[in-house]
C-alpha cells in the first residue's frame, strides 16, 4: 500500500509535465517546420560570413601590396622630380567587389 503511495505522488508531480507534453504534440510539425527554416537561415547566414571573411582578407593583402608600393612610389617621384618631370598620380581602386544581398 505505501509503495502504491509513492507511485502515486511521483505521478501526481509529474502530470503536469506529462499533460504539456501531450499539448505541444499537435504543434510538433509547426515547430519542426520553424527549426528547419531557422537552420536554413542560418545556413545562409554562415555562407556570407565565410565570403565576407573571404573578402576581408583579400582586401587586406591588397593594403599591403599598396603600402609596400608607396615608398617605391614616393622615392621614384622624388627622382623624376630632380630631374624637373612631374607625374600625375592614378587614383588607387579596390578590386575587391562587395555583393549585397537581401536576405532576410
Amino acid at each position: 500500500m505505501v509503495n502504491l503511495l509513492e507511485l502515486a505522488i511521483t505521478f501526481i508531480e509529474r502530470l503536469e509535465t506529462h499533460l504539456e507534453t501531450i499539448r505541444n504534440i499537435p504543434h510538433l510539425d509547426a515547430n519542426l517546420k520553424k527549426m528547419s527554416q531557422a537552420l536554413a537561415k542560418m545556413d545562409i547566414l554562415v555562407t556570407e560570413t565565410e565570403e565576407l571573411a573571404e573578402n576581408i582578407l583579400k582586401w587586406r593583402e591588397q593594403q599591403k601590396e599598396v603600402s609596400l608600393c608607396i615608398p617605391k612610389m614616393l622615392a621614384e617621384e622624388g627622382h623624376l622630380h630632380k630631374h624637373g618631370i612631374i607625374v600625375p598620380l592614378l587614383p588607387l581602386t579596390s578590386k575587391v567587389h562587395v555583393r549585397a544581398s537581401n536576405t532576410k
